[in-house]
């Protein structure tokens, strides 16, 4: 089975794009975050917005596709092994490591926290909950950009024996397969994007005490695992991506600037219901698009992508702890927004690569990012195999992707 270079591409710019996703955080309107620069734009906070409503989606589905092909090589057991150790272990290495010093930073710029961060870590003081209202941005405990690595691994988990049935499991055998296959076909068709929206509409509907949505990601994952089992969807992405992207791109800026007619109308209301009916298909058509254009000129390999490949999940670990601490000085800066956003910007981004460097070097540290042994080690270590297993796309979407916004 051919590898899908454009899945790839796909998840590397969705990565790359948090640069710029969450450098905006400093400086957008009406929304907390552990640092802020002196002047808001409501103009930064449609932006993201509007990036909000396909990007995260766009790696769920990624991570999706990414599990049908590891489901094609792999027992329920090695594929349950291999995300408690890709996902989980990151999760707690980041969670004890990488989101104590954000939270510190934004107990200092939002909460006026006096305590050093020997103080912050040894008294506790990381731990505590609810220390203002707006959560860890305020200081104490805290997920962090790490709350997709966590939604992430359930839902791998809990739709493992929808998955194995539909990928021809003992208990599934062909019928799960056909089934899957079927599914895929009508998902191909444009009036079956609508299918896509529902099932997603029903999925944001469910109870959601976490504020995390884990069963609209859900969603997302086993549509992004249904629609590469036949090659029909993908040709229809790629024969309407640019119908798909435009429409998709359309119903987004329309969800961003009808935020507050949703919020005036009665909830639950049949016209609250269909407003966020259409959200959803905003959602999907987009992501369609992308897939589409993906496979038209992204379906190659380079040593661009060898690289960023493999680099895609350390950096997504690292990226957000890098863009806060560099914030809290950059934004006191004496210069104009504008530039306080493209140098944080550049600084993130250079000294994000930079700790990657020193993280993809040591063995044990490769693997407290979820990273894969290096080839030497691997060969050192594994038995021979008579040919590489090119099925699962390496990186985000097969080991995790995002961060809250």
């Amino acid at each position: 089975m051919e590898r899908k270079h454009y899945i790839d591409w796909l998840r590397v710019l969705a990565v790359l794009l948090l640069f710029p996703f969450h450098t905006l955080r400093v400086f957008n309107a009406d929304d907390p975050w552990y640092v802020k620069a002196d002047h808001l734009s409501m103009a930064v906070s449609a932006v993201l917005g509007f990036i909000s409503v396909w990007h995260m989606p766009l790696l769920f589905v990624l991570a999706g596709a990414s599990t049908y092909f590891a489901l094609g090589k792999r027992s329920s057991r090695r594929y349950v092994g291999e995300r408690l150790t890709r996902l989980g272990v990151p999760f707690l290495f980041g969670l004890l490591v990488l989101i104590p010093p954000q939270t510190w930073y934004g107990g200092r710029f939002n909460s006026d926290y006096a305590g050093s961060y020997w103080h912050y870590i040894v008294s506790g003081d990381f731990l505590q909950m609810n220390i203002k209202d707006g959560g860890d941005y305020y200081g104490g405990f805290g997920i962090g950009h790490l709350w997709f690595i966590m939604v992430l691994l359930f839902v791998a988990v809990v739709a493992l024996p929808l998955l194995r049935w539909g990928r021809g499991g003992r208990s599934g055998g062909g019928r799960g397969a056909a089934f899957l296959q079927g599914f895929s076909r009508r998902l191909a068709h444009p009036a079956g994007w609508l299918l896509a929206a529902f099932l997603l509409f029903v999925g944001e509907a469910m109870p959601d005490p976490t504020g995390l949505q884990p069963f609209y990601f859900l969603v997302f994952f086993v549509l992004g695992f249904a629609v590469v089992a036949d090659g029909a969807f993908i040709k229809s992405a790629e024969r309407y991506r640019w119908a798909a992207l435009s429409l998709g791109t359309a119903l987004s800026v329309w969800w961003v600037v009808s935020g507050s007619l949703r919020e005036s109308l009665p909830d639950p209301s049949w016209q609250r219901s269909g407003l966020v009916f259409l959200g959803m298909v905003a959602s999907w058509l987009v992501i369609v698009g992308l897939l589409g254009l993906g496979k038209r000129y992204l379906d190659r390999t380079s040593p661009a992508l060898a690289y960023l490949g493999e680099a895609s999940y350390p950096v997504y670990i690292l990226h957000q702890t890098v863009i806060v601490v560099a914030a809290f000085s950059i934004v006191a800066l004496p210069a104009a927004e504008p530039l306080q956003w493209l140098t944080l910007l550049v600084v993130s981004v250079a000294c994000t690569f930079a700790l990657y460097e020193v993280v993809r070097r040591f063995a044990p540290v490769r693997f407290l990012f979820g990273m894969r042994p290096t080839k030497k080690a691997a060969d050192r270590t594994a038995p021979a195999r008579t040919a590489p297993d090119r099925t699962a796309p390496e990186g985000i979407a097969t080991s995790a992707a995002p961060a809250r916004g």
